[in-house]
C-alpha cells in the first residue's frame, strides 16, 4: 500500500468506481441493442411453385406475376412464364416501400394460353389447400401450387 495526496490505494483491491462499471455495462447492452434494431432486414423473398391441369399434367407458358404490396396498390415486382414441367421460381430482392408480396395468374393478353383455355385456379400454400390467395412473407420461401380450372 501506498500514499499519494492523503488517499489510501491498494494494488490488490480494484480502484474502480461501482458507479462507472455499471454505467459501462448499460453502454455497452444498449449498444448492442440498438445496433440489432437498424441491422438490414433480409428482404429477399423466394416464391416458386407447380401450375397443373386438373388432372395433375405440368401446364407450361403460363404467366405469375409477383406484385410488391403497398397500402391499397401494388406494383409488379417480377413476371416468370412456367416452363415445360409446369414449374416456376422467382426470386425477388423486395424494396422497403413494400409490406408483402402478391402472387397471382393474371387474367391478361400476355397470358394468352391461360385465358384461352382456363377460367381460374385452385391454390395449395405450402402444400395445403388454402382458399386465402396469394400473399407471400417478405424475406422467406413460398411455395404456391396452382391447379388450373378448364373452361
Amino acid at each position: 500500500m501506498f500514499y499519494l495526496c492523503k488517499r489510501r490505494f491498494s494494488l490488490t483491491r480494484s480502484t474502480g468506481y461501482p458507479g462507472i462499471r455499471l454505467l459501462a455495462f448499460a453502454a455497452i447492452l444498449a449498444t448492442t441493442l440498438l445496433s440489432s434494431c437498424f441491422l438490414k432486414q433480409d428482404r429477399t423473398t423466394t416464391v416458386y411453385g407447380t401450375i397443373t391441369d386438373q388432372n395433375g399434367v405440368p401446364v407450361d407458358s403460363i404467366l405469375v406475376i409477383i406484385s410488391g404490396l403497398k397500402f391499397h396498390y401494388s406494383t409488379d415486382l417480377s413476371k416468370v412464364y412456367s416452363d415445360g414441367n409446369g414449374n416456376y421460381n422467382v426470386l425477388v430482392d423486395v424494396p422497403k416501400n413494400f409490406t408483402a408480396v402478391d402472387v397471382i395468374i393474371p387474367s391478361l393478353s400476355e397470358n394468352a394460353k391461360f385465358m384461352k383455355i382456363f377460367s381460374g385456379y385452385r391454390i395449395k400454400k405450402d402444400d395445403n389447400i388454402t382458399n386465402n390467395c396469394c400473399t407471400a412473407s417478405i424475406g422467406r420461401k413460398t411455395k404456391y401450387d396452382f391447379q388450373l380450372i378448364p373452361k
